[in-house]
């Protein structure tokens, strides 16, 4: 479903011709997000930017009465609906300020909520495999970094480009009215500043581009310093200051490569900004001469450096905006062409219906690469699982036994050869109705920070209210006594990072892990080292345990230790990702070959400890 393709990097450079759709496609994102928000922002923005013209046009009327007051006799009452109407106006904006302020921080919270769940589907989506593939990470990195905010600011990157426009309209006709000369004058103004901000914008992108990987370790480290579960090796070998080194440099890297990006766009900013200033104060002049030289009125020339002043702000808003726009594009390209993933996976992703029963599975000559490697982890293997027997996968750590154990799963898909589930290719199966008939224990298994009911309920969270089955679970995973003994029962939480919470051994986490596993119910149980943690007599008990309740379900062993191995049906013995010989725990000491070695090797240790 997810291969390399899928997981490669975007264009390096998105062109500008994608920046309506990718506009589009933010507006869209804010829309699912927040439509009512969206809508009540549009709208307090666009009134606030043609409160502007209004004001101004009011106050060159209150402004003409003054300045003729003195040879007209004219009195404040002239201009009284005047001066209510300004201050009206003037309290309007004030409201609408302070609510634009408010609205756009639960905007930017509900967009980063839409989007985050958007990329957590999309993630849940996506292969196993992926995660195997360092360009997935960065890509990943990339859209979380930029959910938060991108799409957000790309929305009211627009809604202010408009509001600008607005008020450049409403500011333009007041100046067109007073001095058609000035309003061309500073416009020219900022070609430059638009020009050297565009430049800005680039480099911003591509600086957070190349410190993707550098950042994700930073991050790593950062974690691994302050996770609990890597306390323990971090004091017991004085490991602290030795990463906070690594992390100190990684640090200091991107701060170096952050200057010297910032002295570009500081130069090119400083350029644009005197141009733009010197135009400015040009325009000011002419219109300072046209007062002295009585071409236009005082009371107009007031107004105009107003709506100058304004028109700079103005501006220089509309030039942050497509600044803005441009940049978040960029960064907003990463995003969308990751949230495009899960379209590409769910078009692509299989249909067809699952078997409906359990009574044959079979490997056809399955081989599997990771992503983004050469060398065939599994190379032709072949292998059958019946319904209620006990199979179980041996050989040496990196022989492939826990890859094929995630290929039986449904997790990977295999390179080449065909998966045959009571003889029919799972290959057009929808996935995750095919893994409803599987359950599994992993070697890594997870440790939910969730109550000890949650941790077996997990297992199948359909079910997940049914206690009735978590207690059944939990006991023939050897561990209900253990949970109800707990200060809160199967309520309480799994981890002292928590008020009230408890912690586990290994060993106890490990039934926990099976009980989950149980909990399931499914035809097809996986086990990779199940019994890692439990003593000799525990696992026997677990052994047997199983055998009792497999009533048809087949199982899945891969384990080092022999004494488990022994009585599975049929033995597999892996050998560089390939099936090097099989038969029962007889059938293989009587042919004397690697199991045989093995076998012999790992008893005779336990018979020099007893002589």
């Amino acid at each position: 479903m997810t291969g390399t393709d899928e997981a490669g990097p975007p264009a390096r450079r998105p062109s500008l011709r994608r920046l309506p759709d990718l506009a589009l496609r933010a507006v869209r994102l804010v829309w699912k997000a927040a439509r009512g928000e969206l809508l009540a922002y549009v709208a307090l923005q666009t009134s606030s930017a043609a409160g502007i013209g209004v004001q101004l046009l009011l106050g060159r009327r209150v402004l003409a009465v003054v300045v003729a007051g003195s040879t007209a006799h004219r009195s404040l009452g002239d201009v009284a609906p005047e001066l209510l109407g300004l201050a009206a106006v003037t309290a309007a904006l004030g409201f609408a300020g302070a609510a634009l302020a408010e609205r756009r921080q639960i905007l930017s919270e509900l967009v980063e909520r839409h989007v985050q769940g958007q990329i957590i589907d999309a993630v849940s989506d996506v292969d196993l495999a992926a995660f195997e593939d360092a360009t997935f990470h960065d890509r990943l990195r990339r859209a979380r970094v930029n959910a938060a905010t991108r799409s957000w600011e790309v929305t009211y990157a627009l809604v202010t480009l408009s509001s600008g426009l607005t008020g450049l309209v409403a500011l333009g006709a007041v100046l067109t009215g007073i001095e058609p000369l000035v309003l061309p004058l500073v416009l020219v103004s900022y070609v430059p500043l638009a020009l050297a901000t565009g430049r800005n914008s680039r480099a911003s992108y591509e600086f957070a581009y190349e410190m993707t990987a550098a950042d994700r370790e930073r991050t790593y480290l950062s974690e691994v310093l302050t996770g609990k579960a890597e306390a323990k090796e971090i004091r017991l070998f004085d490991l602290s200051a030795f990463l906070r080194r690594r992390y100190d440099d990684l640090y200091a890297r991107r701060i170096a490569e952050l200057r010297r990006v910032v002295r570009r766009r500081l130069r090119r900013a400083l350029l644009a900004t005197g141009g733009n200033s010197i135009v400015t104060i040009v325009a000011l002049g002419a219109l300072l001469q046209l007062t002295l030289s009585g071409r236009i009125s005082p009371a107009d020339a007031g107004v105009a450096a107003v709506a100058l002043q304004q028109l700079a702000y103005r501006l220089r808003a509309i030039n942050s905006s497509t600044a803005s726009l441009h940049e978040c594009s960029l960064f907003l390209d990463d995003l969308i062409s990751f949230l495009d993933l899960r379209t590409t996976i769910q078009a692509e992703r299989p249909t067809g219906p699952a078997p409906a029963s359990f009574r044959r599975l079979a490997l056809d000559d399955v081989s599997f690469v990771y992503p983004g490697t050469t060398r065939a982890v599994l190379s032709g293997v072949s292998l059958e699982i019946g319904g209620g027997d006990i199979v179980a996968l041996v050989g040496r750590n990196g022989s492939g036994k826990t890859t094929l154990a995630k290929i039986l799963c449904g997790l990977y898909q295999p390179t080449s050869g065909r998966i045959l589930w009571d003889g029919t290719d799972v290959a057009g199966a929808d996935p995750a109705e095919l893994r409803r008939g599987i359950t599994a224990i992993f070697q890594d298994f997870v440790h939910y920070d969730l109550p000890a009911r949650d941790n077996i309920a997990l297992g199948d969270h359909r079910r997940a209210d049914d206690m009735a089955a978590v207690h059944r679970a939990a006991a023939l995973a050897g561990v209900d006594r253990l949970l109800s003994g707990l200060p809160d029962g199967y309520g309480t939480r799994l981890s002292r990072s928590y008020a009230g919470g408890t912690e586990l051994s290994i060993g106890q986490w490990q039934r926990v892990a099976l009980a989950r596993a149980f909990f399931r119910d499914a035809p097809f149980l996986v086990l990779d080292e199940p019994t890692a943690a439990l003593d000799a007599e525990a696992e026997y008990e677990l052994f047997e345990r199983i055998r009792a309740l497999q009533q048809g379900r087949a199982v899945l062993l891969i384990s080092h230790r022999f004494s488990s191995v022994r009585s599975a049906d049929r033995i597999y013995v892996l050998e560089k990702g390939a099936v090097a010989e099989s038969g029962s725990h007889a059938e293989l000491m009587a042919r004397q070959g690697r199991y045989a070695e093995m076998f012999t090797l790992q008893a005779s240790a336990y018979l020099d400890e007893v002589e």
